[in-house]
């Protein structure tokens, strides 16, 4: 039996907008544009300009991700525009910087949705007594991601989340994935990831140990020598697979309380 699923945030329990073509680059040019204005609001003008801005700071986050990613570093929002301040001799208060971040994050996150099925897949599997996860590389601070949750009405079905940016550890890194699973106090062979990435989500959650279900997405084509244990098209259909398998209690075997 199935003792937890954990799942992946962005493009798995989340969609957000993609403008134009919908490559990474077009999305994060709408938060770099509010950060560049609120800089300039602020008083600090940039003396190369809003294109070269924006440019250098793309530059920096891909930069930045990849080495996430690859275990070498952290990343966080603040420190990356501390960064790209500083490549314009900008030197912020921490006050401004904190601020920046809102203006940076406040354009991505406009018309954020939940994915189909996933308020209904984490309520379902709740109420079978599942434990239910959640992580997500994100520099973002995890109280901006957790007020979206809230405000799509999935926080509360959430039991723990991690966000790579305030742990410290990123996806694909095992050590993430084993955090969690240790807070559940269940193995790896009891526990799905759920996710959109498969270098990140599938073969990390691999890697530690778990089986991993890939969310279809245009953006993430699976690559040939990458194997997930199941394709999904969106969380509603995780607890109908699972039940088919006989992976899942039936709802009449979980004791409630009140």
């Amino acid at each position: 039996m199935i003792r937890a699923v954990i799942f992946d945030m962005g493009g798995t329990l989340l969609q957000y907008p993609r403008p134009g073509n919908g490559a990474w680059r077009e999305f994060e040019e709408r938060g770099i544009r509010g950060l560049y204005r609120y800089l300039v609001a602020q008083g600090h003008p940039i003396a190369d300009g809003e294109e070269a801005f924006v440019a250098r700071m793309f530059e920096r986050l891909a930069q930045g991700w990849e080495q996430a990613t690859g275990g070498h570093i952290n990343l966080r929002a603040v420190d990356w525009i501390a960064a790209g301040a500083a490549d314009h001799d900008l030197d912020l208060p921490e006050s401004t910087l904190i601020e920046a971040v809102h203006h940076y994050a406040r354009p991505l996150r406009d018309g954020v949705s939940a994915m189909p099925g996933a308020a209904m897949a984490l309520a379902e599997l709740r109420a079978r007594g599942i434990h239910t996860g959640l992580i997500s590389n994100t520099i973002w601070p995890g109280d901006l991601h957790r007020e979206d949750l809230m405000a799509l009405g999935l926080w509360s079905s959430i039991e723990y989340a991690v966000f790579s940016g305030d742990l410290g550890i990123w996806k694909p890194r095992p050590q993430i994935f084993l955090h969690v699973l240790e807070h559940f106090g269940v193995s790896p062979a009891e526990a799905i990831f759920v996710g959109d990435s498969p270098k990140e989500d599938i073969r990390g959650a691999q890697q530690a140990g778990m089986r991993a279900f890939w969310v279809r997405s245009p953006e993430f084509p699976l690559p040939p020598d990458i194997h997930p244990d199941a394709i999904i098209e969106n969380p509603g259909e995780i607890v109908p697979l699972l039940e088919a398998s006989g992976q899942l209690p039936p709802r009449s075997s979980v004791s409630r309380k009140g």
